[in-house]
């Protein structure tokens, strides 16, 4: 792989910055084409969500696959990539750190160059509770953590870029309370 991932936005890391420099701000998206196997999305972002013209648009395309997030969620992958796009495309401030592209579309480009690799983030289990989703919430906010301070911990602890606090299960949970005390 001739590139390091880690020197790319997420898309849930440029969100967090759209929804800084445009708190009453709106995103739309629209799937453009779907074929069962592949679809095309497109994204509008608006700096109001009033404004009649949008302030930046992006389009992605996925391709269904056999393995990793494209084997279940290729069309939710899809709508994110081009939300990630178009955010690239906004005139924020401060602008992307790294390059242009996303750390999603760049993870896009090693599944499509690599031979298959395990999903390292595979849990098992029940699902977090609402209690400790918010006990989580309540122990960032403490250590004053932001929502993407937030979210980069729980990717580190886990070691996994797509994880998140919504889709935590409950020992990942424990893990990150454990962490946060």
């Amino acid at each position: 792989m001739g590139f390091d991932l880690s020197n790319y936005e997420t898309v849930e890391q440029r969100l967090v910055r759209f929804w800084a420099a445009y708190p009453n701000g709106r995103v739309y998206t629209s799937m453009m084409n779907y074929t069962g196997d592949a679809c095309v999305f497109y994204a509008e972002l608006y700096a109001d969500k009033d404004d009649k013209v949008p302030v930046a648009t992006g389009y992605a395309e996925e391709v269904k696959s056999d393995r990793g997030v494209n084997a279940t969620s290729f069309v939710e992958n899809c709508e994110t990539s081009a939300i990630g796009r178009a955010i690239a495309n906004c005139p924020l401030q401060p602008p992307a750190s790294g390059p242009r592209p996303s750390r999603n579309e760049m993870q896009k480009v090693e599944r499509l160059t690599t031979s298959p690799q395990p999903q390292v983030h595979t849990p098992s289990g029940a699902f977090a509770t609402p209690k400790q989703i918010g006990y989580i919430k309540k122990l960032a906010k403490d250590a004053g953590l932001d929502d993407l301070r937030l979210l980069e911990l729980i990717q580190r602890e886990l070691n996994s870029d797509e994880a998140v606090l919504e889709l935590l299960k409950s020992h990942e949970a424990s893990k990150i309370i454990e962490r946060l005390k």
